[in-house]
C-alpha cells in the first residue's frame, strides 16, 4: 500500500510544467493591453460616412446619349459645356452644333444634355435637367425652374391637376425666380409650401 507521502507525490505538478504557466501579472498586462486597444478603435471597423462627400467646386450632370461616356459625371463648376465634350472624348457630341450659346454655358448641379440627331447629317446638343427624382437621389435640391409636369408630380402632395397648373402658370406669366412665388399658383397655400420647401435650393428659397 502507498505511503501518504508517495499518494501526495503523485497528485504535484511538475516543477517543468508549472513553470510554462504565465504569471497572475502577465494575464491582466494582456487584458488592459486589449481594453485600450478597443476603446481607441484600432480593432473596430471604422463607420462609413453617411452621404458621398461631394468634393468643394464641382457639379453634377447627367451626359446623354451621343457623349462618348454617357451617365452622371462630375465637374469642375467653372467647366463649359463645349469643355466637356473635350473631356469626355466627344462621341457624337463633338460634331454636332448646339442652340446658339449652349457651348459656352457653364456648368450647374443637375443640368442634363443629350445629342438629337435634326436631320441625316445634322445634330444638336439639347440642354435640360435631371429628372427631379434623379436629382433628389443624388442629393441635389429642386428648383421652381427647372422642373417639368412630370418633376412636379413626383413631389408628394402635387397630382397630375397641380402639376399641370404650375406648368401653365410659369408658361403664361414666365418664371418664378424664387421659391415662395409659387404661391401665386391657385390651389398652393403656405401650407403647401412648407410642405414642399426641403426640396428646393437655398437659392430658390431667396436664402444664402
Amino acid at each position: 500500500m502507498p505511503s501518504s507521502t508517495s499518494c501526495f507525490a503523485t497528485r504535484m505538478i511538475p516543477t517543468s510544467c508549472a513553470s510554462t504557466r504565465p504569471p497572475l501579472f502577465f494575464g491582466a498586462a494582456v487584458f488592459v493591453l486589449l481594453i485600450v486597444t478597443l476603446s481607441r478603435g484600432v480593432l473596430l471597423p471604422q463607420d462609413p460616412p453617411a452621404l458621398p462627400v461631394q468634393a468643394v467646386g464641382t457639379v453634377r450632370v447627367l451626359l446623354g446619349a451621343g457623349f462618348a461616356e454617357p451617365g452622371v459625371h462630375q465637374f469642375s463648376d467653372g467647366l463649359t459645356v463645349r469643355s466637356v465634350i473635350e473631356l469626355t472624348g466627344g462621341g457624337a457630341a463633338g460634331d454636332a452644333a448646339g442652340p446658339a450659346g449652349v457651348g459656352d454655358l457653364f456648368l450647374a448641379e443637375g443640368m442634363a444634355f443629350d445629342v438629337v440627331d435634326l436631320s441625316e447629317n445634322k445634330r444638336e446638343i439639347w440642354q435640360g435637367w435631371m429628372p427631379a427624382r434623379q436629382r433628389l437621389a443624388l442629393g441635389i435640391a429642386l428648383h421652381p425652374d427647372r422642373m417639368s409636369r412630370e418633376d412636379w408630380e413626383a413631389l408628394p402632395g402635387i397630382g397630375p391637376r397641380l402639376a399641370e397648373q404650375i406648368e401653365n402658370d410659369r408658361q403664361i406669366y414666365g418664371d418664378f425666380g424664387s421659391f415662395e412665388a409659387l404661391e401665386r399658383v391657385k390651389g398652393i397655400g403656405p401650407g403647401k409650401l412648407k410642405g414642399l420647401r426641403a426640396y428646393f435650393s437655398s437659392e430658390a428659397n431667396g436664402t444664402k
